[in-house]
């Protein structure tokens, strides 16, 4: 498979649009074959106008407008109401924080369709002012049917947990080759292109654009794997763009990934409906940026909620669901995600895959490590139970250190345990025994991975040089940066083309 060409764009060139699967008007035939799933859809399962959309788009090659839908919905006399419940502060997880989606339809569907719709206050008690909205967005210019970006997160979430014959999951690809990880794991992309991001706070800007080639390289063989976390490793990396200001690479980014799309995906794909949305986004203003940031926090909220609503009732094959939720990388999307709130069943949760994988053996299996991890990620980072944490991170050691079955999957886990040791350890001013915690981190990545320039061996050193510089030992902080430059560069050394 060949790559696009990655040139950025000259200014002043307009970039090639790309249109939306067409809508089209109807017979009267066709709208009543499908009135029965709308209104299954629309008001028994209490879904959005566009998600009801999205799903009829995506999985029944039925497209049609807004305004086609709220005409038909007027001609049927279907109307819905829905009054929202008052949530306690301290109740799980729920999908009420407010939307684009929602200012809209609270604005249109009334006067347009005959729905009525009450849509509650949003009872979060602590708003995110950077991500906060006016009460309208236009449903005009750039962010016309924006909507559809949340239906078919929707969509995607829906139909991985619906589909049962998922027998393994990437993590477990990964594991199975820790010297030489899937180039088709999006997890690998999403690594690569934080490399970016770390090299050019580093001022090499140089090393930051090789590792940019071959980021957009990874792309390419990263649509060919429909695994759950595809879509969200994708949303993230977009995310990280936006907010860490890269807007070019953005531009370049979504256009090459909307081709690739496009070439790889069946049409009604959620991924490839989602860039196409993505791309028409204003991205040169504030209010642009902040939009998107907001559109995808609630993007993620969603999934959180959609995601946690089968915590504990799936089959242990759906591990990838837990780390997804968990473990699976932590950028500002998951800030305020509450999964807290379900701490008992989460924990009750873990606790049961846990005796599911022990009663394979004596030997801890991959399996059992990962959810010792994940009870771990979990206890430190969104419970803040720091003497738990540090409990269960002795107990991970324990269960890595010495011979084992296999050693290159000891040291990946052995390696995770001392960084959270070290957070621990950080937490009391315990710098010395941090510092030892995150040299041993190093060794066990170098051994889990065969190799010193591994993405996740040179993620490990900035956190070691950071380490340095917060505790006044700027020389060491500067030798241990320079290290992992080094060791990027060969990294970056086997760039294709």
């Amino acid at each position: 498979m060949s790559l696009p060409v990655l040139a950025p764009r000259l200014a002043g060139v307009t970039p090639p649009v790309v249109e939306k699967p067409s809508s089209k008007e109807h017979t009267e035939a066709e709208w009543e074959a499908k009135r029965e799933l709308i209104q299954k859809l629309y008001i028994q399962d209490n879904r959005k106008l566009s998600e009801t959309m999205a799903i009829l788009e995506s999985k029944h090659g039925f497209a049609a407008t807004e305004q086609m839908y709220k005409k038909r919905l007027k001609k049927w006399n279907i109307r819905k109401r829905t009054y929202r419940k008052s949530t306690p502060i301290n109740s799980s997880l729920n999908t009420s924080v407010s939307t684009p989606e929602s200012f809209a339809e609270q604005s249109t569907d009334q006067d347009d369709a005959g729905v009525e719709e009450v849509v509650r206050t949003p009872d979060r008690t602590k708003q995110n002012t950077a991500l906060s909205l006016p009460l309208q967005v236009s449903r005009q210019g750039p962010y016309t049917g924006l909507e559809i970006v949340l239906g078919n997160v929707w969509s995607w979430s829906q139909a991985k947990l619906e589909n049962h014959g998922l027998s393994s999951d990437p993590m477990s690809d990964y594991l199975a080759n820790p010297n030489q990880p899937p180039i088709q794991d999006s997890r690998t992309m999403y690594r690569t292109f934080e490399l970016v991001f770390d090299l050019w706070k580093h001022e090499r800007g140089d090393l930051a654009g090789m590792a940019a080639r071959k980021g957009f390289y990874v792309l390419e063989y990263v649509l060919t794997d429909d695994h759950p976390d595809l879509v969200w490793h994708m949303l993230d990396t977009i995310y990280d763009m936006v907010d860490r200001g890269h807007i070019q690479l953005l531009s370049m980014f979504l256009e090459h990934a909307t081709v690739l799309a496009h070439r790889q995906l069946p049409t009604q794909h959620p991924l490839l409906q989602i860039l196409v949305q993505l791309r028409q986004c204003d991205y040169s203003t504030d209010q642009g940026r902040q939009y998107i940031r907001h559109l995808l926090h609630q993007a993620w909220l969603r999934n959180v909620h959609i995601l946690g609503e089968q915590v504990g009732s799936l089959a242990p094959q759906h591990l990838w669901l837990y780390e997804q939720l968990i473990w699976d990388g932590r950028t500002q999307l998951r800030k305020d995600s509450d999964l807290k709130q379900r701490r008992e069943l989460l924990t009750a949760a873990l606790r049961n895959l846990s005796n599911i994988y022990q009663a394979t053996g004596d030997v801890p299996t991959a399996n059992c490590l990962r959810v010792e991890a994940l009870t771990l990620e979990f206890t430190q980072m969104d419970l803040g139970d720091k003497p738990q944490a540090e409990q269960l991170a002795l107990q991970l050691l324990s269960h890595t250190e010495g011979a084992g079955s296999d050693p290159r999957l000891n040291a990946r886990f052995h390696a995770y345990a001392r960084k959270m040791l070290a957070r621990v350890h950080q937490d009391r001013s315990d710098w010395d025994v941090a510092e030892q915690n995150l040299k041993h981190a190093i060794m066990s990545r170098e051994t889990a991975h065969g190799a010193s320039n591994n993405l996740r061996v040179v993620r490990d050193m900035w956190v070691l040089a950071d380490h340095y510089k917060r505790t006044g030992r700027n020389i060491e902080a500067r030798n241990v940066a320079e290290d992992a430059i080094n060791r990027a560069k060969d990294y970056l050394e086997d760039l294709p083309g």
